[in-house]
């Protein structure tokens, strides 16, 4: 066990996490009769890192490629994602956000960061630059986790589809 600081800020992490992790439910719940949790996976991975294939959503994912593919598939039906051949290899099929899917995830954010802001909003304004820096730091304790926390990608992220 760490400090007596570390253990405070680890509790206070603990209790963020929870706020997340409801703010994250919430909205969810606005779109559950629309999509699924793996359909959205595969949504934010393709917002967040663009086109890829099939093979590389799949281990984003950490998902075998059927499992992908059925996923995908049901997205490209509900027209939020779109089959393209590889410019450079004619074999791949290249998989990336419709105009639809674009859309559906930028209204996703922006009803999660409204949660958010509103409790933001509540804080002292003087404790928002602490807020800022703090989150900032333990972001990049995040990117810098040694490969052993890792889930094994080659890019060493903990959350592969949502970082």
């Amino acid at each position: 066990m760490g400090s007596v600081e570390q253990v405070r800020a680890t509790e206070a992490m603990m209790a963020v996490s929870r706020t997340m992790t409801a703010v994250v439910a919430r909205t969810l719940t606005e779109i559950s009769e629309e999509i699924t949790v793996p359909q959205l996976r595969v949504l934010v991975l393709l917002n967040s890192r663009g086109p890829m294939n099939l093979r590389t959503v799949a281990a984003h994912l950490d998902v075998n490629p059927s499992n992908a593919s059925r996923t995908c598939d049901q997205l490209v039906s509900s027209g939020k994602v779109a089959r393209q051949q590889d410019k450079e290899d004619g074999r791949t099929v290249e998989l990336s956000l419709t105009k639809d899917g674009k859309a559906f995830v930028d209204a996703l954010m922006q009803s999660r960061r409204r949660l958010i802001d509103r409790v933001v909003a509540r804080m002292d304004p003087a404790d928002h630059i602490a807020l800022a820096h703090a989150l900032e730091a333990f972001s990049a304790a995040v990117a810098g986790a040694p490969p052993e926390e890792t889930v094994g990608m080659a890019d060493r992220r903990i959350i592969p589809w949502l970082l």
